[in-house]
């Protein structure tokens, strides 16, 4: 069994509640972890090196066969879907969407790109994670992050180019 729909983002943007929201329909299942990744961190060895970095590569699936096991034991429904908002940002995951489930629907929701670096910022304060107490200082220091190999949740700026990301999607689907 595989997913016939994903939603693909945008991080702090909604896609937790409308994960919720479709987890409580008759007719849909959704995969029990929230975010496995799959899509972005095939065969990648996980060493995000950010702050509790290491508890976020514990939670994500990097191969096809646990990945399609989060799915043996769902109920035949109209619709199965998955939810990994990180699958918008990464370059690779289209690609690796098109040749896993090629015909599969993509969900996107979009939060007004501020906004949503700032709230992410905020969710990274508020689980202790984010060792910066200001969010200009934050945003400078995303470069050496990324730099650093820190995971992606503090990718503010970078994960709001949605032209990009959803063009992406555009060209292959």
């Amino acid at each position: 069994m595989k997913p016939n729909f994903l939603i693909i983002g945008a991080a702090k943007a909604g896609t937790t509640s409308l994960y919720d929201y479709l987890s409580q329909h008759p007719d849909v299942y959704m995969c029990p972890l929230k975010e496995p990744k799959f899509f972005s961190l095939e065969g990648h060895k996980l060493d995000f090196a950010g702050p509790g970095d290491r508890r976020a590569n514990r939670r994500t699936v990097t191969d096809w066969d646990t990945y399609q096991g989060l799915f043996e034991h769902s109920p035949m429904k109209r619709a199965t879907g998955e939810k990994s908002p990180i699958y918008l940002y990464d370059k690779a995951t289209p690609q690796r969407i098109k040749r896993y489930v090629p015909d599969a629907k993509i969900v996107v929701v979009l939060r007004n790109p501020v906004a949503r670096a700032y709230s992410n910022y905020v969710h990274m304060v508020r689980d202790s994670r984010e060792p910066l107490t200001d969010f200009t200082d934050a945003l400078a220091a995303e470069p050496a992050r990324i730099r650093a190999n820190w995971a992606y949740g503090w990718h503010y700026k970078q994960m709001g180019f949605y032209a990009e990301q959803l063009q992406r999607y555009y060209d292959l689907f």
